[in-house]
């Protein structure tokens, strides 16, 4: 398991905790509030393609839920943003190269070479709000990378790119180890738009007991990060 700490980029506070437990074929991610208490919940099961993993997002405060699932011998995306609105699905076409969620991870290890070459690659990458896929590019961006970490930037690959905010993650170049994520986190605000958020993955993965990982798939999620009386 490991963790990253998420600050928001427009103040520099603590917005929340993540941790991430992997499994051969799971990977669970729980979402803290700065205190601790976990708000959300994630469960990523690749189903032979880790660049196109099925996966569950929910979020307690809001209600908020989004994901693919498997269906009938298909697939679905879907979303709900409220208890009090329906669900929304459509089927999942996956197109060549398509990406899903965390499989991001997998795009970049698979491409590894090419991306520290600095070859921009483009590729379609699953947007489940709106419930199809985008054209994205990922480049290397040159003036933060250096001999021991690289970093790539993905954005729109499209004309109105420049009306979309880019995502900038930066890796271990010896390990492949993400170390940071900064801009538009999957975590949602109370309208709920999505969080500016830095993530700092500052600690190596280590061992997790089944103990650890049955606590964080069971953990009751709290409908508020704000303590009561505060």
């Amino acid at each position: 398991m490991y963790t990253g700490d998420a600050y928001a980029l427009d103040g520099n506070a603590l917005a929340y905790r993540e941790a991430h437990y992997l499994m051969d074929d799971e990977h669970l991610v729980v979402y803290s509030c700065a205190d601790g208490r976990p708000f959300a919940r994630k469960t990523i099961r690749e189903l032979g393609d880790a660049q196109a993993p099925d996966f569950d997002m929910r979020d307690a405060r809001w209600g908020y839920r989004e994901g693919v699932r498997g269906r009938g011998g298909s697939r679905e995306v879907y979303v709900q943003r409220s208890p009090e609105l329906a669900e929304k699905s459509a089927p999942l076409a996956l197109p060549a190269d398509g990406v899903i969620d965390a499989g991001f991870d997998a795009y970049v290890h698979r491409h590894w070479d090419a991306l520290a070459r600095g070859n921009t690659l483009r590729f379609k990458f699953l947007v489940p709000s709106k419930r199809t896929f985008y054209a994205f590019d990922l480049s290397r961006v040159d003036s933060a990378s250096t001999a021991t970490q690289l970093t790539l930037r993905l954005a729109l690959g499209a004309w109105y790119a420049f009306l979309a905010p880019h995502i900038d993650v930066t890796y271990d170049r010896t390990t492949q180890r993400l170390l940071r994520f900064t801009g538009m986190s999957n975590i949602r605000d109370e309208k709920l738009k999505n969080l500016d958020v830095r993530i700092e993955f500052a600690r190596a993965p280590v061992p997790a007991s089944d103990t650890q990982v049955a606590a964080a798939r069971n953990a009751a999620l709290v409908a508020s990060c704000a303590q009561a009386g505060s």
